[in-house]
């Protein structure tokens, strides 16, 4: 027996059509675009941005990114727009989205926020295991996942290779390498940072945390020559941007200690995940020699 009403197939039919319609157009919907006009307030993320997308949308970027001192991409950003973390510099360029770091500009971030602009807001890396974590968000964000993911799948390996000498080191010596990271103006580097971990992958004893140092500590010359460090570790631009720095690494005590001095690429403490691979790379080189 037909259940259905002369009156009723045709209105089904009618909604069975109109439903086929209404899915394929559903699923035809293109992906979403990402943004086209990015704006960023914090040189780190300026770096991974200059490698995870093409530059010409980026329609502004931190001033400390175009400065040699503090950056490393200083001679490549030549001609894109700067600000200095200012909502003025920024709403006119009209960007689908604005990134800044966890600290960065407040007043101006709750500003753009309040006039209806996009702002992304990215935490700042504590540990290893962030830094992969802000470039794959980071990533994702911008439509650049697979570039992201390359870039992840780089600093593990670089990480691993870190630990595979660290493993190689420690069947030739039966103590750890006694070491310090040293920092400007006479400071070291202690537990609860990315140096310390970093320290620690590379199979040293790091001097500073077994005093119970907790981030950066300024440590008396007289004290860091006591502990009688096997390696001092010193970032490159550390030794070159801070005149008090040098002088701490030119008093004759300094070079008559002893102890090898391991100079690294800068910018860790400031822009850990995109210089990550680098200096985990030029670290296990050092301690090869």
């Amino acid at each position: 027996m037909n259940v259905f009403s002369a009156v009723q197939k045709p209105i089904l039919f009618a909604m069975g059509f109109l439903f086929l319609i209404l899915s394929s157009v559903a699923y035809s919907q293109p992906a979403q675009t990402p943004p086209q006009r990015i704006a960023s307030l914090n040189i780190c993320i300026d770096q991974l941005l200059w490698e995870l997308v093409p530059h010409e949308r980026l329609v502004s970027i931190s001033y400390l990114t175009a400065h040699p001192m503090w950056s490393p991409i200083a001679a490549q950003v030549r001609g894109i727009p700067l600000n200095h973390g200012l909502a003025e510099e920024i709403v006119p360029l009209k960007p689908d989205v604005i990134f800044a770091g966890e600290f960065d500009a407040p007043e101006a971030v709750a500003l753009l926020e309040r006039l209806g602009n996009p702002v992304e807001r990215l935490p700042l890396p504590r540990k290893l295991a962030d830094i992969n974590r802000q470039i794959l968000q980071l990533g994702q964000l911008v439509g650049a996942k697979e570039k992201a993911l390359a870039m992840t799948q780089k600093n593990s390996a670089q990480v691993a290779e870190l630990q595979v000498a660290a493993r190689q080191a420690a069947n030739t010596t039966q103590q750890p390498l006694t070491a310090f990271w040293y920092s400007s103006n006479g400071v070291v580097i202690g537990d609860g940072t990315l140096e310390h971990e970093l320290m620690l992958l590379a199979g040293l004893h790091n001097l500073a945390a077994e005093r119970g140092m907790f981030g950066f500590n300024q440590l008396d010359l007289e004290l860091l020559l006591s502990a009688k460090p096997q390696i001092l570790i010193i970032e490159e631009g550390t030794a070159e941007a801070f005149s008090l720095a040098r002088e701490y690494l030119a008093h004759p005590a300094l070079s008559n200690a002893g102890f090898k001095i391991v100079r690294l690429p800068a910018g860790l403490s400031g822009c850990a995940a995109s210089v990550l691979g680098d200096v985990a790379v030029a670290l296990k080189q050092e301690l090869a020699k």
